[in-house]
């Protein structure tokens, strides 16, 4: 997977180090506060399985809540949650180890102190700090894009946006000629960026002159970049990142533009596939974490049938519609019912606005919190669903959506889930071209299946769910 070898892994690494420090921070602070400056080395030594375990906890949580990957949204809700998240999953390892060794591997009041000076120093670099430091001089990426046209401009468009952590700059776009010419800089394109004209056999002397780490090929006609490979694979071997404009859009944008598509790719994304290796592992966090949902829910939704109860009477509580799920088959979906009864009586099956007239008032109140989709968790224990993946919709919009899109039916070759990428990043869609969009963010979700994707999908639904949509600037 490109994410996995792209050029910013080392400015990544900086997060994971930063993270390091203020761990190494707190402990010595815990110790210090607990035991005094005399007992630092000893305890640290005597201890250091147990500090292991808790930094390479926060770290690997970190890591799986998304904290370490390229960011393009920036939010501190987030942060907070995730802070949240790597501490309880750390404590929860150092708890198993306490219990399997018959001993606790770090005192209680040492782990207090270090905790609270962590999450301290931690979240006020993240919060204040983060951002100015990453958008500095010293780690920007400068990026020279091969190309000038509507794709070059698509690339430059995404690679500097505002929040795409560590900042990104298009030093020059290099325009390619046929024949050889002396070099030379055109005028200003595109808001200053410089255009500078060479032919292929110098595309490798003008990059090295410029300095760039980041090399993004975005040419519109790709059929020409044939004479350009020889230099590029000098480039690559020598240690610069070359990138195309779909690699571009995934990593820093979460979405697999349908324009870059095609049956090859799809191919190559299903053979490719780890679905089957982390089913299993998908399925077991799903039933738990249904369980713990309807058991938890549960007096919510008496409360809430009440209130449906008592405003009107004799309409029902549920709403059941058939869906497409995986591979198309047909299953029933439940939902706590937020229009009137029979609203499509007349209209038929049509998308839901925004401001949709048929949604009452309470039901509003039910779509805005996500609490009519709790039902859904049955429809994950019964294995129709799972907790994460692409919305499942109905045949007739199916059919109308497919003419107009195409590869819109790849969704199915995962199972539905009650949240998914394209509901987190992308707003409500009640349109041909909004489905266009979501199944961009559908796309990029199959073909980066994983556990820690799934995760950020889940913590970023809680931050919707409390404190409305997330910015996906």
């Amino acid at each position: 997977m490109v994410m996995a070898r792209s050029h910013v892994r080392v400015q990544i690494a900086w997060l994971a180090l930063i993270d390091l420090v203020c761990l190494i921070i707190g402990g010595a602070a815990g110790i210090i506060g607990r035991l005094g400056h005399g007992a630092t080395a000893v305890y640290a030594f005597e201890h250091i399985d147990g500090w292991m375990m808790f930094f390479g906890g926060v770290i690997l949580a970190n890591y799986l809540a998304g904290s370490y990957r390229v960011q393009y949204t920036f939010s501190r809700f987030n942060l907070i949650v995730t802070w949240l998240f790597s501490l309880v999953f750390a404590l929860f390892i150092l708890s198993i180890t306490s219990y399997a060794w018959f001993m606790v591997v770090l005192g209680r009041g040492v782990l207090l102190i270090s905790v609270i000076v962590y999450s301290v120093v931690s979240l006020s670099l993240k919060m204040m700090v983060y951002r100015a430091l990453f958008r500095s001089e010293r780690f920007t990426c400068r990026s020279v894009i091969i190309g000038s046209g509507k794709s070059a401009r698509f690339c430059r468009r995404i690679i500097e946006k505002e929040f795409v952590l560590p900042a990104h700059k298009a030093v020059a776009f290099i325009s390619v000629l046929d024949t050889k010419v002396e070099l030379r800089s055109g005028s200003d394109f595109n808001d200053g960026v410089v255009v500078i004209y060479a032919s292929p056999d110098k595309l490798e002397e003008v990059v090295n002159s410029l300095g760039v780490d980041l090399i993004i090929l975005a040419l519109d006609d790709m059929s020409k970049a044939n004479i350009l490979y020889p230099q590029l694979k000098h480039l690559r071997f020598n240690g610069m990142e070359v990138l195309l404009p779909l690699h571009i859009a995934e990593i820093y944008s979460g979405m697999t533009p349908l324009e870059y598509v095609d049956e090859e790719l799809l191919m190559q994304v299903s053979m490719e596939s780890r679905l089957q290796s982390i089913w299993r592992m998908k399925r077991i966090s799903d039933i738990l974490i249904s369980l713990f949902a309807v058991i938890l829910s549960a007096p919510l939704l008496l409360l809430v049938a009440l209130i449906m109860k008592i405003l009107e009477p004799r309409s029902p509580i549920l709403y059941s519609q058939e869906r497409e799920g995986r591979f198309g088959v047909l299953f029933t979906i439940y939902k706590l019912r937020t229009m009137r009864h029979g609203a499509e009586d007349d209209t038929g099956p049509v998308w839901a606005a925004d401001n949709d007239e048929r949604i009452t008032w309470f039901g509003r109140i039910l779509r805005k919190t996500r609490i009519d989709e709790i039902p859904q968790f049955f429809n994950i224990l019964r294995g129709e669903m799972n907790l994460v993946g692409p919305r499942p919709e109905r045949t007739s919009i199916i059919n109308r959506i497919e003419k107009d899109i195409p590869f819109y039916r790849e969704r199915e070759n995962v199972m539905p889930g009650l949240t998914g990428w394209a509901q987190i990043r992308y707003h409500y869609g009640s349109s041909v071209e909004d489905a266009k969009r979501k199944l961009e963010y559908d796309l990029y979700y199959i073909k980066h299946l994983s556990l820690s994707l799934d995760l950020q999908i889940i913590l970023s639904t809680l931050r919707i769910v409390l404190f409305g949509k997330e910015r996906s600037k």
